[in-house]
């Protein structure tokens, strides 16, 4: 171990061989974009890469990040075990799809997918999606993609209060103050949301959803260089009803998160110091019988990173290295207590070919004590033959890490099913290898482009049963499984004057290559088109979305799938801004209250308004 640390430490050693390069690119696909989620030194990047800016989040008033992400092309709504939604790309689940705050990754996923409804989209600046494999630069859980979350920045002397609601009891409040002490700038937001349905569950179950969250920012020079603080803590108490007959139960859900970010940044140099908890509690009580049962879990993550940005021979390089220990509490646990420590080191460089063409290439190597070493590499191409049209194409590999649960698991479901689960400490990570390619042409405010994928998946984890206890079946985990996910998307966006219309088709192919059948909750089909105007100081968008029918389950008995039909929706918004101080926002998500065949959760009409006020003090 002594000699690995050792060799990751040399590349960070290493002096600047010119200025280092900036850290943003610029893509069309939703405007000038900067995005931080691609640590990559320069603009070219094959993975593609959409953004939701500020004025999006407002004018969306999204109950929660995956309203306001489920419409993006290429991205489909994943209900997560329990309760809660998160979203799948490229045809792999909210389990493999890595979410971060402000670049780094935050504890919290149960059944080892993240529930994406429990953050307050209030409290982002922007959110950047980025499709496709991201292992080489952000390590395990990036098969599918990247979820960034960029956090708003501290500002002028400023005051804001805002509030929306709308169908199903929502309601939101929220406020923020920033401004300056000295030369620290701060911001202090606060904000409560309810609702009165629980996000991943099915309509009519009953229930609510209540959340208080808190976000203090600081930044200040030091030194020759600069400091930037982040602290955010959030609270979600979910209550439900699930089950039937003897088997009613009232639920409760109690999730605590607490994240602490700082990062010192000089030159081409970054530090970062991060420290993120994650406290779940669910609590059952059987309506017939008065049994209650308390199911707490505990994730706790602590790591450091380093990031140099230089240059070499004219190639301009990312290196970084980071440290995690991670520690979980759950009695599902064998020991009650599990604890990994792991090392990584990364490397992204960026070469030109000439005038007309850049060579992006990155490799990541991952060691950690509970299950081994791993290594992700990337190549990709940018090629700008001329004026407006460019192609690239590229070649990555992901992984995913085995979870503490599925290693180490020791528990007994009675009541949900009656059934054993032993862990497999002998678990390697699953692997993937993406190809991506894409033409396009960007023209003034014109971009067209097509884009297609493949990912090829191996030693996917997956549950079988391997024994019985008494009466009881006992399943643990292998790696057995294999899948296949590959698409295409063609799309565009025009405009004219105060008028911008976009449009995407998205199709979507998957298999297990164990069975044969598709992959379940995936649309093989989605259509979008949308008007947006904006002629002053208010704004009309009005958009259609389709999505084909969609396999959710499998007839135990027959094996026949079971489809959720066709969903078609349309959405209609406006916003303004009412002299200088408050902008408001009305719309309807789902006109028709179109309720598609075999529905899950989540299809209602829903009418929201929204208003904000904003002041210097």
């Amino acid at each position: 171990m002594r000699l690995l640390v050792s060799a990751l430490l040399v590349p960070l050693l290493l002096p600047a061989q010119g200025p280092a390069s900036s850290d943003t690119l610029k893509v069309r696909e939703l405007g000038e974009l900067s995005v931080t989620a691609e640590r990559r030194p320069t603009a070219a990047t094959v993975a593609p890469v959409r953004v939701v800016s500020s004025e999006s989040i407002r004018r969306r008033a999204a109950i929660d990040l995956v309203s306001l992400l489920r419409d993006i092309p290429g991205v489909q709504v994943d209900p997560v075990v329990g309760s809660g939604n998160g979203i799948s790309m490229q045809g792999l689940g909210s389990d493999r799809i890595l979410v971060l705050i402000d670049g780094t990754p935050m504890p919290g996923r149960l059944s080892n997918e993240f529930d994406l409804t429990r953050l307050n989209p209030r409290l982002f600046d922007k959110v950047e999606v980025v499709e496709g494999p991201q292992s080489t630069l952000y390590g395990s859980s990036a098969l599918g993609g990247v979820i960034n979350l960029i956090t708003r920045a501290p500002g002028a002397r400023r005051a804001e209060i805002s509030t929306q609601g709308g169908s199903f009891g929502h309601l939101d409040l929220g406020a923020r103050l920033s401004g300056n002490i000295g030369s620290t700038i701060l911001s202090i937001d606060a904000g409560r949301r309810r609702a009165d349905v629980v996000p991943g569950l099915a309509e009519g179950t009953g229930g609510t959803a209540e959340r208080y969250d808190a976000m203090v920012r600081a930044v200040r020079p030091l030194g020759a260089g600069v400091l930037n603080l982040r602290a955010m803590h959030s609270r979600e108490d979910q209550e439900y009803l699930t089950g039937v007959n003897a088997a009613r139960r009232e639920s409760l859900n109690r999730n605590l998160q607490t994240d602490v970010l700082a990062t010192y940044t000089q030159g081409g140099t970054e530090l970062r110091a991060h420290v993120g908890s994650y406290d779940h509690t669910l609590r059952s009580r059987t309506l017939s019988s008065g049994a209650v049962s308390d199911e707490p879990q505990v994730q706790s993550i602590a790591d450091v990173e380093a990031v140099r940005r230089t240059a070499f021979r004219g190639t301009s390089l990312v290196l970084g290295l980071r440290g995690e220990y991670e520690r979980t509490r759950s009695d599902r646990l064998d020991d009650g207590v599990r604890r990994n420590l792991s090392v990584a080191t990364y490397a992204s460089s960026e070469t030109p070919l000439g005038s007309l063409a850049a060579l992006s290439a990155g490799i990541r190597v991952t060691t950690a004590e509970v299950w081994g070493t791993n290594v992700a590499p990337r190549l990709g191409i940018m090629v700008t033959p001329a004026g407006a049209l460019y192609l690239k194409a590229g070649v990555a590999r992901g992984f995913r890490a085995p979870s503490f649960l599925e290693q180490f698991a020791d528990y007994v479901n009675i009541g949900r099913g009656n059934y054993a689960i032993r862990g497999n400490a002998d678990l390697s990570p699953e692997r993937s290898w993406n190809t991506t390619a894409e033409v396009g042409m960007r023209r003034g405010a014109t971009h067209g482009y097509v884009r297609g994928y493949v990912n090829q998946l191996r030693d996917f984890i997956e549950t079988e049963q391997v024994g019985v206890e008494g009466n009881l079946p006992v399943f643990s985990y292998r790696n057995v499984g294999r899948a296949r996910t590959a698409g295409v998307e063609v799309g565009g966006a025009y405009a004219l004057g105060v008028a911008t219309l976009t449009g995407s088709y998205a199709w979507l192919d998957t298999e297990d290559e164990v069975t044969g059948r598709p992959l379940l909750g995936r649309a093989a089909h989605t259509v979008r088109g949308a008007l947006r105007v904006t002629p002053s100081w208010w704004s009309l968008e009005g958009e259609v979305v389709r999505a084909s029918a969609t396999p959710i389950s499998q007839n135990r008995a027959t094996g026949a799938l079971v489809e959720q039909g066709a969903w078609p929706r349309v959405n209609v918004r406006a916003a303004a801004s009412i002299g200088n101080a408050w902008q408001a926002t009305l719309g309807v998500d789902n006109v028709g209250d179109v309720l598609p065949e075999n529905a899950t959760a989540g299809f209602g009409r829903r009418v929201f308004a929204g208003l904000t006020w904003g002041g210097a003090w």
